[in-house]
């Protein structure tokens, strides 16, 4: 190796050292091995008066560190809009994290999210001109989602350039509810800047969207609200007759593009069904007695703002919050405030097409998810759909999906291509619910493995 090599690759590791995550509190024995890393990464070098930055968590295992073969980087995003994809890494998927009951991290041995990053602006930890300890309200918040990927694209090719054994790793990016809307719109981003380069800068693989594929057409995902209740027996025929005569006045709104008008009716007969008359304490497992992520983030963010962690984490004296109006920790609506006009705005139909026949596309739905993100809203919007494969996914068997012999769903379409997958006895968080199921879930889509 040349002096110059060397000199560069220490550099690169001295670089990446400086994001290490130490003396975290609290970890499980069983997760003391990982190698973490954790801190911020500014969004816009060329607005530095911004001061925008996105925080991020990667994990690492020895394991991976010591193969020959570049490791498959999964990079998970929440929703909200403006929730944290902290609380996907802690409460779904992550190597660790909070169980229900428990106010101590235990370790997960179903985990399979390697990164997590707080986006847009203003979700967890990620903060637009602001100083420690503070919150801001400047110009680097999102209003759009093409700004939103603007934003985030510069992080995930920086974070790349970071760590050496993520330079050549297959990519896939992974999500679930409003990230339904997230994944497509930088995953396509991510695509269109690799064709501009003629190379590939960032070595998109695929993406997985849970509870939320309807979403990315979102009329159609809460005109399946009604029905989906009604199919369980929450609401009745007059309650579904009225839910219908209202998401006639969204259509309409839709219709003349007036997204933030739509976005109002649409929302407010959800509300009404949802919290009025069905009653649903958690409208996101129609099973649970009570609001399940609320109780579960509390905890979380008890855990996160503890000043150790903070250091820990390399988070700069700056608080986590949810910033999408839901929960305890939640500091207020200043993101989905910001993309209001965005929250009715289908994904374009090219942006949809081009991801299911370039890359590996799987999305997959909680049976008893009773949001607008249900499986019947994504059911539909497939069936809506038309792209290349349509012949082939409509041809091919639905199969049922086994897990150490117990049925875990129901899967159909080309794992290699475009799948869907229901997954049973599960709400919107797959992962919290049916953490083994979700584990081989995403295991069988990133190895290309059959359902059955």
């Amino acid at each position: 190796m040349s002096s110059d090599a060397a000199s560069s690759q220490a550099a690169a590791v001295s670089d990446a050292e400086a994001f290490r995550v130490h003396n975290l509190p609290d970890l499980p024995h069983e997760a003391r091995s990982l190698k973490q890393y954790a801190g911020f990464l500014p969004t816009a070098l060329d607005k530095p008066d911004w001061n925008s930055h996105l925080f991020f968590w990667l994990v690492e295992a020895e394991e991976e560190a010591k193969s020959s073969e570049p490791t498959p980087l999964l990079i998970w995003l929440n929703g909200g809009p403006g929730a944290s994809s902290l609380t996907g890494l802690l409460l779904e998927n992550g190597p660790f994290g909070f169980r229900l009951g428990d106010s101590k991290l235990s370790y997960n041995p179903h985990g399979w999210t390697k990164a997590a990053i707080d986006q847009p602006v203003g979700a967890g930890f990620s903060y637009t001109k602001s100083k420690p300890g503070e919150w801001g309200d400047g110009p680097g918040y999102v209003n759009s989602l093409t700004e939103m990927a603007e934003q985030l694209y510069p992080v995930i090719v920086a974070m790349i350039a970071k760590f050496d054994w993520l330079k050549d790793a297959p990519v896939y990016i992974a999500g679930e509810s409003y990230a339904s809307k997230y994944i497509p719109r930088i995953a396509h981003y991510i695509h269109t800047k690799n064709e501009a380069a003629g190379s590939k800068l960032v070595n998109l693989a695929g993406i997985a969207i849970g509870n939320g594929i309807g979403d990315m057409v979102p009329y159609v995902a809460y005109e399946s609200t009604p029905d989906y209740l009604r199919h369980f027996g929450l609401i009745d025929a007059e309650t579904q007759a009225w839910a219908h005569g209202r998401l006639a006045v969204c259509k309409q709104h839709c219709d003349r593009e007036e997204w933030a008008e739509a976005y109002k009716v649409c929302e407010d007969m959800s509300e009404t069904l949802l919290s009025e008359k069905a009653q649903v304490p958690f409208i996101y497992d129609i099973r649970a007695t009570t609001d399940v992520f609320s109780d579960l983030s509390a905890v979380t963010a008890a855990w996160i703002n503890d000043p150790a962690v903070h250091k820990a984490l390399n988070a700069g004296g700056f608080p986590w919050r949810q910033s999408d109006g839901q929960g305890p920790s939640s500091i207020g609506k200043p993101v989905p405030d910001h993309l209001e006009s965005d929250q009715l705005l289908p994904i374009p139909t090219k942006i949809i097409t081009d991801l299911m026949e370039k890359y590996q596309f799987m999305t997959y739905s909680g049976q008893y998810d009773g949001s607008p993100w249900n499986f019947l809203g994504s059911e539909r919007l497939i069936d809506q759909l038309e792209w290349k494969g349509k012949a082939a996914y409509n041809a091919s068997a639905r199969v049922v999906w086994k897990v150490d012999g117990e049925v875990a769903g129901y899967m159909k379409g080309d794992v290699a291509g475009f799948s869907y997958v229901l997954a049973t006895n599960c709400g919107h968080l797959v992962p919290t619910d049916q953490p083994k199921n979700a584990l081989d879930l995403i295991r069988r889509f990133i190895k290309r493995e059959p359902f059955a």
